[in-house]
């Protein structure tokens, strides 16, 4: 799977916040995706493919917090995107993550327990991958 041109996937953002992240990301040619409570139960993969669910989720793979995924960014993308936060005053968005080939058959529900996890791991000052 790859993603032509930068996306970011918006969960739990469709506010105030949410519609800074899209304008700020207009002029970085950045396209944005809400993802709907239906989609939580498609792959992250699907999803920056842009499939739709057929039925909704799973009560287990609900969860409000704000989350972002960005797909198909180049380096300087990526550092451009998070500098607009910056420039734009977007507060934070806790729960971020990357594409990967890793994570890319994981749920959303299972992408934001594993960040929670490495956040935790981290604030504990351990490290999330323990190394053998």
């Amino acid at each position: 799977m790859r993603v032509n041109t930068p996306l970011v996937l918006l969960f739990n953002l469709d506010t105030p916040k949410g519609a800074k992240i899209r304008r700020m990301c207009l002029p970085l040619k950045i396209r944005t995706r809400p993802v709907s409570k239906s989609g939580y139960g498609l792959s992250l993969a699907a999803l920056a493919e842009g499939e739709q669910a057929l039925q909704p989720p799973a009560p287990e793979q609900d969860f409000s917090d704000e989350l972002l995924l960005m797909a198909g960014f180049t380096g300087p993308q990526l550092n451009a995107f998070l500098e607009g936060f910056r420039r734009s005053h977007i507060p934070p968005v806790p729960l971020k993550a990357v594409l990967t080939q890793t994570n890319r058959d994981w749920t959303p529900a299972a992408l934001r327990t594993e960040l929670l996890r490495e956040r935790e791991a981290i604030r504990q000052g351990g490290s999330a991958h323990p190394v053998p």
